[in-house]
């Protein structure tokens, strides 16, 4: 590692991302988040699917061949509203703490301001206790926090959870892949958007959570280079959809990521939730991942509950801090 630098670079410049940034942008943002890397493919794949209505800007630093700093402002889709946004800066390692964050912030609140913003959000991984500090001098406080959690795969017995999972068959029910879905309903992929539709809004949030139209839908999630329709998995009543459980493949070698849990309201405390997540394991252990993620708000004590059960093990959090800039009419 380099010598941190004491003083601001006479040579700093926030200029605009371009196309060629992204290998760079990768492996600053990787430096910073070893354990939950992002390829350059699942870069571009997110720019590129990104509906128009999104205010987006990216800046960067970059310095002898590599980016040492950049600034973003976006829109969370799921949660839109035309005057709230979401900041995102990176600093390389040894340039943290000698004024670049300080630089990189003003220049995002700045640009905001032709926006008229009322929040301002951004996201923290928990270790990061320096851009804690920096976030709540700034006004800053925690909304939210998310609880990621690993099972180590190896040492899940799935015989173990036979029951957890006949449960859900015995009441009439049906666990099927996206592949198999597919096959026999031409509309699977829209019954699944229809599910998330209805089910997305339940999830805790610091604002009620939305899904974008079916078009966006299928670009943005079906069309992802980590998703794969093999790890998709529904309960079924009948031809119903009652509740899904997705995983996601992951850049770190001999893991996989779970994404959404959800369940129809009519079908919960049935066992659905709980046989999905059984079925996901499953799965996973027999194509040969050693261990799985997750994420649940800390105040989803349901999944939190099946989670810990299961022998899910608690990771450093990410913790979602908002600036109210001014209330919302």
């Amino acid at each position: 590692m380099a010598r941190k630098s004491q003083n601001l670079n006479s040579n700093f410049k926030l200029r605009p991302f371009q196309d060629d940034d992204y290998e760079g942008l990768a492996v600053l943002r990787n430096l910073l988040y070893p354990q939950h890397p992002i390829s350059v493919e699942s870069m571009r794949h997110n720019d590129k699917a990104r509906e128009e209505k999104i205010l987006h800007q990216q800046w960067v630093w970059a310095h002898k061949h590599l980016i040492l700093c950049t600034a973003l402002f976006t829109q969370w889709e799921e949660i839109y509203h035309p005057q709230k946004f979401v900041i995102k800066i990176y600093v390389h390692p040894n340039y943290q703490g000698s004024g670049y964050g300080t630089i990189c912030y003003d220049h995002l609140m700045n640009e905001l301001k032709q926006f008229d913003p009322i929040k301002i959000t951004t996201q923290v991984h928990e270790p990061h206790q320096q851009s804690v500090r920096f976030f709540e001098q700034r006004g800053f406080n925690n909304s939210i926090t998310e609880r990621e959690s690993s099972l180590d795969l190896t040492t899940y017995n799935p015989a173990e959870y036979e029951a957890e999972i006949n449960r859900a068959l015995q009441q009439g029910f049906r666990i099927i892949t996206l592949s198999e879905l597919r096959k026999e309903d031409e509309k699977a992929d829209y019954k699944v958007w229809e599910l998330e539709r209805e089910v997305c809004p339940d999830m805790p949030w610091t604002d009620p959570i939305t899904v974008p139209d079916y078009d966006t839908y299928s670009k943005q999630v079906l069309r992802h280079p980590k998703f794969n329709p093999n790890s998709w998995f529904f309960v079924m009543d009948g031809d119903r959809i009652t509740g899904l459980n997705n995983l996601w493949k992951s850049e770190l070698q001999d893991g996989i990521i779970t994404g959404l849990t959800g369940v129809r309201r009519k079908y919960r405390r049935m066992g659905v939730a709980t046989a999905l997540k059984h079925t996901s394991l499953t799965w996973s252990k027999n194509q040969g991942y050693k261990w799985i993620r997750t994420d649940n708000a800390a105040t989803n004590e349901g999944m939190l509950s099946i989670n810990i059960k299961v022998g899910f093990k608690f990771m450093p959090a990410w913790l979602v801090f908002d600036k109210i800039i001014k209330e919302e009419e």
